[in-house]
């Protein structure tokens, strides 16, 4: 586990969706019909837009690349394993299932978009959708969830996390201070640390699980 203030990483998400993007307006967002809406988030391979660059929107707090006002980023990169127990050995082998990453990140709240995230779109959105993909929805595909960039202020060493869902959001509420708000992404695909930012497609192998 890593835990960075927010002076030293920038954080940028968008979907996974190859052309689909999620629009926000008065209040409530809504699958936007191109790929790359002012106003909320953009699809994966961010239609020539820097990622890092000037933010995406307009309105304060519906930022997404960078993320704006972040007090704090915590990264945890881990494994899900199982036991396995042979009969006549006193040793059990321990075998990894999966990839888990999680990425909580905490921020100052001055509007209801990651609070509409969380509710209404905790899954994103299907290539091609017209809707925010349900948990009924089957099985997940490569275009499942949001993609989560941390970029390292330091070094500019990027971390993407693909295929994540917003698994958690919580508000803190302060009378005498500011009111934060903290949102946890989780994934299961094996993250990509490199000097630039991953946009390509999540690439099906014998270590990737959905």
């Amino acid at each position: 586990m890593a835990y960075f203030l927010g002076r030293d990483v920038k954080v940028a998400i968008t979907l996974e969706s190859a052309d689909k993007s999620i629009g926000y307006s008065s209040g409530a967002i809504s699958v936007a019909s191109t790929d790359a809406t002012p106003e909320g988030m953009f699809e994966r391979d961010l239609a020539g837009v820097t990622l890092f660059g000037t933010p995406n929107s307009s309105v304060s707090g519906a930022e997404t690349h960078p993320v704006k006002d972040l007090t704090g980023v915590d990264v945890s990169l881990g494994a899900v394993d199982e036991d396995i127990a042979y009969m006549g050995q006193r040793t059990a082998l321990k075998a990894e299932i999966k990839k888990e990453s999680t990425i909580t990140l905490t921020k100052k709240k001055n509007s209801n978009f990651f609070s509409l995230l969380f509710n209404q779109a905790r899954y994103g959105i299907k290539t091609g959708g017209s809707a925010f993909i349900a948990s009924t929805d089957g099985q997940p595909g490569v275009d499942f969830g949001y993609r989560v960039h941390v970029m390292l202020s330091s070094t500019g060493e990027v971390l993407s996390f693909k295929n994540c869902t917003l698994s958690e959001y919580n508000t803190t509420l302060n009378a005498d201070g500011v009111t934060e708000e903290t949102m946890t992404f989780m994934s299961h695909v094996t993250p990509h640390i490199n000097d630039g930012v991953d946009s390509d497609n999540t690439a099906i192998s014998t270590s990737t699980v959905l």
